[in-house]
């Protein structure tokens, strides 16, 4: 089998079934949020561990930017969704939003749904999330030049690319704040992102909101407290929960995972332990020369003259 064709296995992922409208793939709508969100979660707390652990100087993470993109990926496809629903729910052609700014989006979930936005723009989540698409931005197209950027709501980095765990955690409280203020918008749903998390052989699935409580925001705070360090950082979310959309009842929309493979993508691993990467490592470090008065060798971007 190609590596290619595992692409297509779909097992584990999420949808949005429209009971109403069939029993086939025509009436759901895949959902991508929960598995971004699991991602941004673990690049998270990988981030903060090495914050923990840091010997003799302080190490800001090498998977902040991850972290952070996909905290930013999980709040767009969040988005999404809701808009993808309700466009569903109400005969709406969703390719006539895709193309708006994620504030365009937001607006037309709030008109579709027949949800008041009052409450929602006074509540001071959409500045932050504002700052954080510019963040975000600055990174992804790698803008940055001489000027430091200006935060007012936020706490992110002026200086985008050397992100540490301050941006990673304001990421996580920014999507938070999203995912609680549209959580229960429709009947009988709870869209809180669902969480893997193992247990021994097994495994379960925690919400984020619980997790943010009881992992992220302790394993922060006593990081720093470790160090000696502190933070501007304001770590308790802005909470707000919007109302049920009026415009369905429930069972209109349930969310569904699928359980099982597809016949055609199952395949087995080969269980013989091998180190292949530990391997090519160790070859390419006997490249690497190191002089007796040097601790380290520092990047070579100048070309080397021929001496031919």
């Amino acid at each position: 089998m190609k590596l290619e064709d595992l692409r297509k296995d779909n097992i584990g992922q999420i949808y949005a079934w429209f009971p109403k409208k069939g029993n086939d793939e025509s009436s759901m709508l895949l959902i991508t949020y929960p598995y971004y969100s699991i991602k941004a979660f673990y690049f998270s707390c990988q981030n903060l561990e090495q914050l923990e652990q840091s010997k003799d100087i302080i190490n800001q993470g090498n998977v902040s930017i991850s972290a952070v993109g996909f905290w930013f990926l999980a709040i767009e496809a969040f988005i999404n969704t809701l808009l993808k629903i309700a466009c569903f729910l109400k005969d709406k052609d969703f390719n006539e939003f895709r193309g708006k700014k994620l504030n365009g989006r937001l607006t037309a979930v709030f008109e579709i749904l027949e949800i008041g936005n009052q409450d929602f723009y006074r509540s001071g989540i959409l500045p932050k999330l504002e700052e954080f698409q510019t963040f975000r931005n600055e990174v992804f197209h790698d803008r940055f030049f001489n000027s430091e950027v200006q935060f007012y709501k936020t706490s992110f980095s002026s200086i985008p690319y050397l992100a540490n765990q301050v941006d990673v955690v304001q990421a996580s409280i920014i999507a938070l704040e999203i995912f609680q203020a549209f959580r229960f918008v429709y009947p009988e749903l709870d869209l809180m992102p669902d969480i893997f998390i193992q247990k021994n052989s097994s495994y379960g699935f925690i919400k984020y909101d619980f997790l943010y409580n009881e992992v992220i925001l302790p394993l922060f705070s006593e990081a720093l407290g470790k160090h000696s360090l502190n933070t501007d950082l304001v770590t308790k979310p802005i909470e707000i929960r919007l109302p049920e959309s009026s415009i369905l009842q429930k069972g209109d929309v349930k969310i569904i995972i699928r359980a099982f493979q597809k016949e055609n993508i199952i395949y087995s691993a080969n269980s013989t332990e091998t180190n292949i990467g530990a391997s090519l490592f160790n070859k390419v470090r006997d490249l690497i020369t190191i002089n007796e008065q040097e601790n380290f060798q520092i990047p070579a971007y100048q070309r080397i003259k021929s001496t031919n």
